[in-house]
């Protein structure tokens, strides 16, 4: 398990859930590191570029190689039997940018399915004026 992030820039992907009715979960991607040199992140050099490419060495990732490379960390507190637990394992990130991101895991002490979930917000719609 990595580390907690000190800086959301470091992070492809984080949330914070409360787990009805007293638990809770911090669930984070970190930007994998690059294969081939290990010394920085895999990330896209420009916002609107199509692949990625480390800092470091320049090497490019297409978006599905880089998917390959996510692993995500989880905290969180069972609401069933207030264990507090520790994950980490491999991630597919969702291909839609407006699907639902979702975790589903197993407690490790008593066994209750759990899931993290975020949806995307929804825009603000303006009301008519008649």
């Amino acid at each position: 398990m990595e580390d907690k992030p000190k800086d959301i820039t470091e992070l492809d992907f984080f949330t914070r859930q409360i787990i009805q009715p007293d638990g809770f979960a911090f669930f984070w991607v970190y930007k994998p590191k690059c294969p081939d040199c290990s010394k920085a992140r895999v990330k896209k050099l420009k916002r609107r570029d199509k692949e990625y490419a480390c800092e470091a060495c320049k090497k490019t990732f297409s978006p599905e190689e880089y998917v390959a490379l996510l692993k995500y960390n989880l905290e969180y507190t069972c609401p069933h039997c207030k264990n507090k637990g520790e994950l980490s394992d491999s991630w597919l990130k969702p291909k839609s940018k407006t699907a639902p991101i979702v975790l589903k895991f197993v407690c490790q002490k008593c066994g209750e399915k759990l899931k993290v979930v975020r949806m995307k917000k929804d825009k603000k719609k303006k009301p008519k004026v008649e």
